[in-house]
């Protein structure tokens, strides 16, 4: 079998190490998150339309996971047992979300439900970068990680059109010196 390395596979190899910066800058945005957006991107078809229409999809899933955390705190001070706070708060946010994916602008259910889960699981793992001014209550530790979180998925669409947009920079210059 012959491989062709390609300059799509170049970009996309120095833009990964590249994106590890966010690891050691002050905002420390979630590698991982910015790895699954840029996935998106590439999945749904590499279109620079795809960042535009992915915003609302992202918010959408990020801010129901953010409300499970919250039905489920709910829940578990009424005295719920064990799972059922989780469980419940899952199946009404899902079901949320489900009917979201009815609205035309919103139907893009790879990056919603990508951003639940991101949201979801982030959240729990502390895998964002968590701000003292908003740790003091529960609400501010999930509104710190959907900020974190779902602005690495943003920022992970952003990443895909640039590993395709620097592959083409070249050749249009060498089209355009050309005339």
């Amino acid at each position: 079998m012959k491989f062709k390395i390609e300059k799509l596979d170049v970009s996309v190899a120095v833009l990964a190490a590249l994106s590890c910066l966010f690891m050691v800058s002050d905002l420390q945005i979630p590698v991982w998150a910015v790895f699954i957006g840029w996935a998106w991107y590439f999945t749904l078809g590499a279109k620079p339309e795809l960042i535009k229409q992915g915003v609302l999809p992202a918010l959408t899933g990020g801010a129901l996971a953010v409300a499970a955390f919250l039905l489920i705190e709910l829940f578990a001070n009424l005295g719920l047992p064990w799972l059922w706070p989780t469980m419940i708060a899952v199946l009404i946010t899902v079901f949320a979300l489900m009917l979201t994916l009815k609205v035309p602008v919103l139907n893009h259910s790879l990056m919603s439900f990508n951003a639940y889960s991101c949201v979801f699981v982030g959240t729990g793992a502390v895998a964002f970068l968590p701000l003292e001014s908003l740790s003091g209550s529960s609400f501010g530790v999930y509104v710190n990680a959907f900020v974190w979180i779902v602005g690495g998925n943003l920022i992970g669409l952003i990443f895909g059109w640039l590993s395709i947009k620097v592959t083409t920079l070249g050749a249009k210059s060498a089209t355009t010196g050309s005339d």
